[in-house]
């Protein structure tokens, strides 16, 4: 059996610094993923706000907590900062929600609750269900549910769903897909959701 390092590309931290380029400064956090120590790494807060490119020049890990300098190589500002910052949501951000989202109808979530769990035909047809992240749920919903009848939002516990869940690329960003049937105590709120008078959801996320 191989001892598994667990790397990471990504400093996100509410400490604050006075960033400036060619400092180096210090660094602490919970965790016992390292950091690359031959390539760039990126800086943010924890609303995922682009701050830098830093290049991390030492670290220890000891007791779960890790420890280090940096040496700031790139200040992000302006409209490169709100691009870098929108891609770091749209990849990152679900995989901190303690919940993943499947839009869904009230015929499918009240035959979830007879059967006891929920089954596409894309299980057969692609070996997963196609679940989003809170920040893509208004793109898979104007893409695809337009024509659903009374369409509802599930959102499902992570830690509660029993089939297999895989993060895995697709437009926009990383995307839950669950290779499973799903159970249907999984779901924590059920969401109704409808079209507004242009025609297009807009859902609000930060409801949820």
């Amino acid at each position: 059996m191989g001892f598994k390092i667990e790397v990471n590309s990504i400093l996100r931290t509410d400490q604050e610094y006075n960033l400036k380029v060619g400092e180096v400064y210090s660094f602490s956090k919970q965790g016992s993923r390292i950091f690359f120590d031959d390539i760039p790494v990126w800086l943010t807060d924890s609303n995922w706000l682009a701050l830098a490119e830093i290049s991390i020049m030492s670290q220890t890990r000891e007791d779960n907590q890790l420890t280090g300098q940096f040496r700031v190589d790139y200040i992000y500002q302006g409209d490169e900062q709100q691009a870098v910052t929108n891609m770091f949501i749209r990849m990152y951000d679900g995989l901190m929600d303690p919940y993943i989202y499947l839009l869904s109808s009230e015929a499918e979530y009240q035959q979830g609750l007879a059967t006891g769990e929920i089954v596409r035909d894309s299980l057969q047809t692609e070996g997963f269900i196609h679940a989003s992240p809170k920040s893509q749920l208004n793109r898979v919903a104007n893409k695809f549910y337009k024509n659903t009848e009374q369409p509802l939002i599930l959102e499902l516990d992570k830690k509660a769903i029993t089939s297999e869940v895989k993060w895995e690329p697709a437009t926009g960003g990383l995307y839950p897909h669950i290779f499973g049937p799903i159970n249907i105590n999984s779901v924590h709120k059920v969401v109704p959701i409808s079209l507004d008078e242009s025609g297009e959801f807009a859902i609000n996320t930060e409801e949820l």
